[in-house]
């Protein structure tokens, strides 16, 4: 059952200030007409600047968030990421955009996707992390850290690790991070 093999909660952000729908569109457009072709978005849930919470997927379908580990995560991405005003001038700033409203309902969409897992099988205190996209990438100089050189991508513009600490099944050990597993 895929509940059981979910390691990774993993939290993102749209890199800009379009409307869950938009988001989805793209990802799910034709190649041809600007899009990414793809048969399934990038997220389980998208946060609107708002708060909304938007179930685009059921966790139980595999989404696209993070290529190579999509299988065993699920995927919550916040509307925005990106200094407004550079934004508006064209330039892309990566900066915690997250309103009260969605920090909130991010957290709100982490309890749900742990109760659903719980609800289907998975032992949530054995091998379950939260963590941003940008924790994925490669730890070059072995520091159990991804630092700001080594990242392939800001994403989610914060640190979802410490964030969200109470929540991994770590019981109080150093997490390992995906690729160092």
């Amino acid at each position: 059952m895929r509940a059981t093999q979910i390691k990774y909660i993993v939290i993102h952000c749209t890199a800009g200030f379009k409307n869950a729908e938009a988001v989805q569109d793209y990802f799910t457009r034709p190649k041809s007409k600007g899009g990414r072709g793809w048969r399934t978005g990038g997220y389980n849930r998208i946060v609107e600047e708002d708060g909304t919470i938007k179930k685009m997927y059921p966790f139980s379908r595999i989404t696209n968030g993070v290529l190579g580990y999509n299988a065993e995560s699920l995927h919550i991405s916040y509307v925005g990421g990106l200094n407004y005003e550079e934004f508006k001038e064209g330039n892309f700033i990566a900066e915690d955009t997250r309103t009260d409203a969605q920090k909130i309902a991010i957290e709100q969409c982490i309890i749900e996707a742990i109760e659903w897992l719980q609800e289907n099988g998975k032992d949530i205190y054995h091998d379950l992390m939260i963590l941003g996209h940008r924790d994925f990438s490669n730890d070059k100089d072995g520091s159990g850290v991804i630092e700001s050189w080594e990242r392939i991508k800001e994403c989610p513009c914060f640190d979802a690790i410490p964030e969200y600490k109470f929540y991994n099944s770590n019981n109080g050990k150093k997490e390992l991070l995906p690729t160092n597993r």
